[in-house]
């Protein structure tokens, strides 16, 4: 189900401008859980459709179902993914607008994506990404999770990551997306990702707790998606 509502945003909120009264009007999309196919099919309309100024300033909140890989933009999917293993267990695999390494997505994780004109915000990237991701961790604060930012990308707490973001560009228009794990299972992502180890021993899936952690380790009683 789609879910379409609009907001109005202070521009201050994104960048310093002069009169910190000014607003503009922003579009909220819920689409829920969609497969990857149509998740991929969606980043790509609405950021070209921004890129066209034919949709305002957009924030989507997106779910995958079934569970999927996703492979960054140039990335080689069979030097990325088990291809092997997805087949067996009926794991999509797909490739997203944006770079980077190799995805896991199943029903428990969350991602929110923002589609803005880069006139908007900052041009120097790493200033954008800092940005953008201080949005998330206030977020994060609300649910009662003390996370910061460690550059280039990523949303940490206490050092272990539980957001990882990516953006991409398009005639002017952005897409800058990121990942938040409410649950993690680290036993089939490590078997769909083409980690280099091949067997999989209990130290290792402690190796990964130890850089990785999601809301249901941080959390006494993690909200439904709906409400986070």
């Amino acid at each position: 189900m789609l879910c379409q509502t609009r907001f109005r945003h202070p521009r201050s909120l994104c960048h310093r401008i002069g009169d910190a009264s000014v607003t503009e009007t922003w579009r909220l999309l819920d689409t829920g859980p969609r497969s990857a196919a149509e998740n991929m099919a969606l980043d790509e309309v609405v950021l070209t459709a921004r890129s066209r100024n034919a949709v305002p300033n957009t924030l989507r909140f997106l779910q995958f179902s079934p569970r999927c890989t996703l492979v960054g933009y140039h990335q080689a999917v069979e030097q990325e993914i088990r291809l092997p293993y997805c087949r067996k267990h009926r794991i999509e695999i797909n490739r997203r607008l944006t770079g980077g390494g190799g995805l896991f997505w199943d029903e428990s994780q969350l991602g929110w994506e923002i589609f803005a004109s880069q006139d908007d915000f900052p041009r120097r990237v790493e200033a954008l990404y800092e940005l953008m991701c201080q949005g998330a961790i206030r977020g994060l604060a609300k649910l009662g999770v003390r996370a910061a930012f460690r550059p280039k990308n990523d949303i940490e707490v206490e050092g272990r990551k539980i957001s990882g973001t990516g953006g991409t560009s398009l005639d002017g228009a952005f897409l800058f997306q990121g990942t938040l794990l409410v649950d993690f299972d680290v036993d089939t992502m490590l078997r769909a990702l083409r980690i280099p180890t091949e067997k999989l021993k209990d130290k290792e899936i402690a190796s990964v707790r130890e850089r990785v952690t999601c809301l249901a380790w941080e959390l006494d009683s993690v909200p439904p998606l709906a409400q986070i």
